[in-house]
């Protein structure tokens, strides 16, 4: 025997449907971290717990045990101990026995009977019991219910105390109110139609205009007789429930939840993507600015090092005056001849030496401080432009209305003091590229108006590096018994070396203000490009959560109301 249901096929389809949708709505909130959302889907999927909500009541020995048997088709008062006597039991389905105590004498229980998936049941002690203390029932369930079933002995019908309850029950309640007069196969036709005109005159007293009223056997129904009554009270329990006004309110009323919540989530994810766009133009419009910035900077880098390069070149063609005049005849054979020179030729190199790299390190060092004043201007309005631009961002930024945002605000706000903390000593030093001259400095507590000392103490290195080798490879070719022999080729070879070393300290020197450059730029781009991958992150972690929301949207709003 097919186990028995209440709702038609497509009823049920679309209760299972209503619940898949809240289900999947209640992860989406819990994904969100939306509380409020999450415990009012929770709150109606406990509502949906099951199609329809029936309140058994009647007194002890009425046969209310073996009518809730029959009814579900499987032997549930069995499977939970005396769960007709212990209290009032909340029969609903579970994957396991599970019991839950609701109060005093009062308690949920869990069972894997799969007809519970489509009815929860009320159970109840006899009526004689609970009259005490009828507010449990009356307050939680009977509201909710689809149905409250009186069920009575059909021999005797007559028991005061469950009467008394229905006396108790509010006007709007007894509407939901049938009579059922259990046992039928224990009373003659007779006692049956007395007793089922009985009941309907005890309803009318009570204001009940229309009572519905059944006699039906679980014994009869247990046996499998057609005979039982049970069909036609299964009937009129799918027409009650499908057309009752506590079915359509909870269908309509889980429907329209979730369309609200899962319409607000995807209200709130697409603004938050919205927000999201723009945050990446924003960060795009920075960078471009940055990419604007070095291409004038590097116009000002040309003039640094042009100017720099003409520096050194003046010096240098100094210093070559100086060495011609100090290899003339007369020079040549004063340091030669030991009694009458002044100095030898190795001190007079030294001398030389020194007195150029002194001259060299104070005229660099002034060309390097001016000429590097507007490029350090300019490194430093472009900072500014960016800081001030993030701190009018994170001003002007609003909040999303959902916990979905990812705290951009906090980012903006790290991002400016990363911006506003950029110093020269982080793109040179250790960071800087490998085997450079400027790879070797390090400005502690330096800024970007270090820049100029930067490129000065950089030249200073170059000028000893390139031109103190000329000068050691000149000392070398000094032999002072054939100097005069040879004195046309050294200052031809001089020449040479000098005019190579002009070309050489231009090279080096561009070759290693363009690093710092790169390696500054980089840097920038850099730290402008972390919070675009945040928020590529972001975009691509609220992306299937948009998706999630929308079909669960259009999922709900494709349900018909019943």
């Amino acid at each position: 025997m097919s186990p028995p249901t209440v709702l038609s096929p497509k009823l049920s389809e679309k209760f299972d449907s209503i619940r898949r949708i809240l289900q999947a709505a209640l992860s989406l909130a819990q994904k969100l971290g939306d509380a409020e959302s999450a415990e009012i889907l929770q709150d109606r999927l406990a509502n949906l717990q099951s199609a329809a909500l029936f309140v058994i009541v009647g007194e002890v020995k009425s046969g209310k045990s073996s009518f809730v048997n029959a009814l579900l088709g499987e032997d549930i008062c069995e499977v939970a101990p005396d769960p007709c006597t212990a209290g009032i039991q909340e029969l609903v389905y579970g994957d396991d026995v599970k019991k839950t105590q609701l109060g005093d004498q009062w308690e949920r229980v869990a069972l894997p009977a799969g007809v519970l998936k489509e009815i929860s049941i009320v159970d109840t002690p006899g009526t004689n019991s609970i009259i005490r203390r009828h507010e449990t029932i009356t307050e939680n369930y009977i509201p909710r219910s689809d149905l409250v079933i009186f069920v009575f002995p059909a021999k005797n019908p007559h028991t005061g105390t469950a009467w008394e309850l229905l006396d108790l029950v509010r006007k709007e309640w007894r509407r939901k109110t049938i009579f059922v007069l259990q046992q039928a196969d224990l009373a003659s036709q007779h006692e049956l139609s007395t007793n089922l005109e009985r009941v309907k005159q005890y309803a009318h007293e009570r204001n009940i205009q229309n009572p519905v009223v059944f006699a039906v056997s679980a014994k009869r129904e247990q046996e499998g007789a057609s005979d039982s009554g049970f069909a036609e009270f299964r009937e009129f329990l799918r027409k009650a429930v499908e057309g009752g006004d506590v079915w359509k309110m909870k269908v309509e009323g889980a429907q329209e939840t979730v369309k609200k919540i899962a319409g607000q989530f995807l209200d709130a994810l697409r603004r938050e993507e919205a927000s999201i766009a723009v945050d990446r133009g924003f960060y795009s419009d920075l960078i471009s600015k940055v990419d604007a910035r070095r291409d004038k900077a590097n116009s000002l880098k040309r003039l640094v090092v042009d100017s720099l390069a003409a520096t050194y070149n003046r010096l240098s063609s100094v210093l070559e005056e100086d060495i011609t005049a100090g290899l003339g005849v007369g020079s040549i054979l004063r340091r030669s001849i030991p009694l009458i020179r002044d100095n030898d030729f190795h001190t007079w190199i030294r001398d030389i030496q020194s007195q150029f790299e002194k001259r060299a390190k104070d005229e660099i060092d002034a060309e390097s401080l001016r000429v590097s004043k507007d490029i350090s201007d300019e490194m430093q309005t472009m900072l500014d432009d960016l800081v001030n631009a993030v701190y009018q961002r994170q001003k002007d930024k609003g909040e999303v209305s959902l916990s979905i945002s990812s705290g951009r605000t906090d980012v903006l706000e790290r991002l400016r003091a990363k911006l506003g903390d950029l110093r020269i000593a982080d793109i040179v030093g250790d960071k800087g590229v490998q085997g450079s001259d400027l790879s070797s400095l390090t400005l502690a507590g330096g800024g970007i108006a270090a820049i100029g000392t930067v490129i000065a103490f950089a030249t200073n290195i170059m000028v000893i590096d390139i031109t103190g080798g000329v000068i050691a490879a000149l000392g070398l070719g000094l032999v002072t018994l054939t100097l005069l022999w040879k004195r046309s080729g050294v200052l031809k070879e001089l020449h040479q070396k000098l005019t190579q070393s002009r070309n050489e300290f231009r090279d080096r020197l561009e070759q290693e203000i363009t690093q710092m450059f790169d390696r500054l730029f980089i840097e920038l781009k850099h730290r402008l490009k972390e919070p675009l991958a945040r928020l590529d992150e972001e975009a691509a972690r609220l992306a299937p959560l948009a998706g999630e929301a929308a079909d669960i949207n259009e999922k709900a709003a494709g349900l018909d109301s019943p």
